[in-house]
């Protein structure tokens, strides 16, 4: 950001235009997200509207715009989370709409790949996928693994690099087909090999290998230099299809410059947003600059759209031990009446409208 600051002063007689209409949020999430970066903001007096209404709300959901909810604990967060999602969706099943966790009215035009859940740390993700499995509902997660760390992606990327060097120099000076056709062709000389007993490789993990391989190869087209510069270069493995019919878990990093309809910010509490880790003090939270950390929430509030829910818990196992934590200290720089409380679990159906399978 330091750059940009710098320009006006580096080119005194440039001209400044200010982009200041958000076209993704609803108001609500644009004041609360304001509000929370303002501490820290790079950018004095920075202004940010909202383009656009609030959608109508199904009834007796939530309303677009931020809900606050604390938990007891990780597990209780989780169960939350994964209760909250099955009442947007109306009840995936008939013990949803019998215990009152939903009640058969589902937020309109919303599914799976429309609802992520963001956290400050890849440890979280554990209880969340285990709650989101209970409720039967598919999930996938992103990681940062590195490509060159997948089985059987080093040999793949050394058969493209050495299988056939002339045809390799070929494709560099754009002579080739793509990419993703020579990948293929690498994978099945090493899955053959594989299945005779070389290599030593399954022949399932070339498959495996070349499958992680395929979003980088079909991004690089017929640009092969690109390709193995990027692999080198540490690219990670790309593992989140935005077609899928599953629940997004990610990072807060890894949120940039995605954006989802309802966003879930887990773990807004103190020690973990701001991230805490022993032996730090002043400015720093364990490393992490404060401010940096301010701007990270900034991030995971605005990629949602209309539903905006902000969660913590009251103590939380980190370090082996389980620790009392609470609220975030950041979350006090957003007004109250932006925050609404999460609704209690509606009271389970009378015995008497219970559909009853003998």
């Amino acid at each position: 950001m330091g750059f940009f600051l710098r320009f006006t002063a580096d080119y005194p007689a440039a001209s400044t235009v200010q982009l200041t209409r958000n076209y993704r949020s609803v108001p609500a999430i644009v004041a609360g997200a304001l509000q929370a970066i303002g501490p820290a903001s790079l950018v004095p007096g920075r202004r940010l509207a909202a383009v656009g209404s609030p959608p109508v709300p199904a009834p007796g959901g939530p309303a677009a715009g931020i809900t606050y909810q604390e938990s007891p604990s990780e597990q209780a967060e989780a169960a939350w989370i994964a209760a909250t999602i099955d009442r947007l969706l109306g009840g995936s099943s008939f013990h949803s709409l019998d215990t009152g966790r939903a009640d058969g009215h589902a937020a309109p035009g919303l599914g799976l790949a429309d609802i992520a859940v963001l956290y400050r740390t890849d440890a979280q993700a554990g209880p969340i996928g285990q709650a989101l499995t209970r409720a039967g509902f598919p999930f996938q997660k992103r990681t940062h693994d590195l490509l060159l760390r997948r089985t059987a992606v080093p040999e793949i990327v050394r058969e493209m690099r050495l299988a056939d060097p002339a045809a390799a120099s070929a494709a560099a000076a754009g002579e080739a087909g793509p990419v993703a056709a020579r990948l293929a062709t690498a994978a099945r000389r090493l899955a053959a090999r594989a299945a005779d007993g070389g290599g030593g490789l399954r022949a399932v993990d070339v498959l495996a290998g070349a499958e992680v391989l395929a979003p980088l190869a079909a991004r690089c087209g017929a640009d092969l230099d690109r390709f193995f510069t990027e692999i080198a270069l540490g690219a990670e493995a790309d593992a989140l299809d935005p077609r899928a019919g599953a629940v997004t878990l990610l990072t807060l990093h890894a949120a940039k410059g995605l954006e989802f309809s309802v966003v879930f910010v887990a773990g807004c509490e103190r020690d973990l947003l701001p991230l805490w880790l022993p032996g730090a003090s002043g400015n720093q939270a364990g490393g992490h600059d404060l401010g940096e950390e301010r701007r990270l929430l900034f991030v995971g509030m605005t990629r949602a759209r209309t539903h905006l829910f902000l969660s913590c818990a009251a103590e939380r196992r980190r370090h082996g031990q389980v620790t009392a934590t609470g609220p975030s200290p950041f979350l006090a720089a957003i007004s109250p009446a932006l925050l609404a409380r999460a609704a209690p679990p509606r009271p389970p159906r009378p015995a008497d409208r219970q559909l009853r399978l003998l």
